[in-house]
């Protein structure tokens, strides 16, 4: 039996739906991802899980025990914010020690957790400064620390990373699933950025308008998106209407260029698009491969990625190239052809969600 169930959660506020018919078991020990745009329903997801939001409808299990209608602090959950919520007034160690203290807990048993909880986060050194001396990612550090220093069954945590500046939010993500593995924790995490999301969990939920439109691995997610909403929100991608030239032989048509695309009969009749991941793209022609032609619509530097835009027959198609020194970058308006193998794209019915 899963540790964490969310069974039938739906959340309206008025007459404004924000979940709908959300469905999740997680399992002891596992990290799991809420991801998806603003206003998709993640963060109220969580605070249902936490207690700061009652569902409308649905439950919410933990080792069998219905949870629902428990307040915060009955359900043995750590919380940690976006926005730290540290006590200005206290130190690091007392910050920390604050939930064991308010718990009743002897003197010598907070010192103990208070100074292994320092340890984890590798910030023993700083016991005795308060949070106006820390920087911003000590103090969420510290605010990891204090979620955890009450032996919370699950983790909680609402993009707690956003406030920081790229490098920082890199070690941090390093840091938080560094510490989650050591203890075993079960733990959800919310954002909006799929490369923290993907980098950190073991499953994904892609959610849009409270739905939930995918659970799955990351890899899963990114290679066998379940619909054109998750396929576009994961990465880039090209998704290009086409129409349907020879069923029986694949075959479908950009502008007036054939591509092949494996078998769709159960498309016939239907609005198509076909979707190729831009790393799947190559330039020149290539043996046994989809080879399209086209001019340079534009060049984009990334550092170590160039993106490409190439006009085919009036459709953007983008590719991806990793940057080198010897890297030939195409000037805008030449001719270019590129290519990709079959297996690297796929037919959509063009549904959104």
């Amino acid at each position: 039996m899963a540790q964490l169930e969310l069974t039938n959660i739906t959340k309206s506020f008025g007459g404004t739906i924000a979940v709908q018919n959300f469905n999740l078991a997680i399992e002891t020990g596992e990290f799991i991802s809420f991801l998806g745009p603003s206003g998709c329903g993640k963060t109220t997801t969580l605070r249902m899980v936490a207690g700061f939001e009652i569902p409308t409808s649905g439950t919410v299990t933990l080792d069998g025990v219905d949870l629902t209608n428990l307040p915060p602090n009955k359900r043995n959950m750590g919380m940690v914010f976006q926005s730290y919520a540290l006590f200005p007034n206290m130190t690091a160690a007392q910050n920390v020690g604050y939930g064991l203290k308010v718990a009743g807990k002897p003197k010598d048993e907070i010192d103990q957790r208070v100074d292994e909880m320092l340890e984890l986060i590798q910030m023993r050194d700083f016991s005795r400064r308060y949070p106006n001396q820390l920087s911003g990612g000590q103090q969420q550090r510290l605010a990891l620390a204090r979620s955890l220093a009450i032996r919370p069954k699950v983790l909680l945590l609402d993009e707690p990373l956003s406030a920081l500046d790229a490098k920082i939010r890199l070690e941090l993500r390093q840091e938080i699933r560094r510490i989650q593995r050591q203890l075993g924790i079960t733990t959800i995490y919310v954002t909006h950025d799929q490369e923290e999301a993907f980098s950190l969990s073991d499953r994904v939920v892609v959610m849009s308008r409270g739905l939930i439109q995918q659970v799955d691995t990351p890899i899963q997610i990114y290679n066998h998106p379940a619909s054109d909403f998750v396929a576009e929100f994961v990465g880039h991608i090209n998704l290009l209407p086409v129409e349907v030239a020879q069923a029986k032989e694949g075959l479908v048509r950009l502008g007036s260029q054939l591509i092949r695309a494996g078998q769709f009969e159960h498309l016939n009749g239907r609005p198509v698009r076909l979707a190729v991941r831009p790393e799947e793209l190559k330039s020149g022609f290539a043996e046994g491969a989809n080879n399209l032609t086209g001019k340079i619509e534009s060049v984009t530097y990334l550092g170590a990625i160039v993106r490409v835009h190439v006009d085919v027959d009036g459709h953007l198609v983008s590719l991806e190239m990793f940057n080198e020194r010897s890297l030939n970058i195409p000037a805008v308006g030449q001719p270019y052809q590129i290519n990709f193998p079959v297996e690297a794209c796929w037919l959509t019915n063009g549904e959104k969600e």
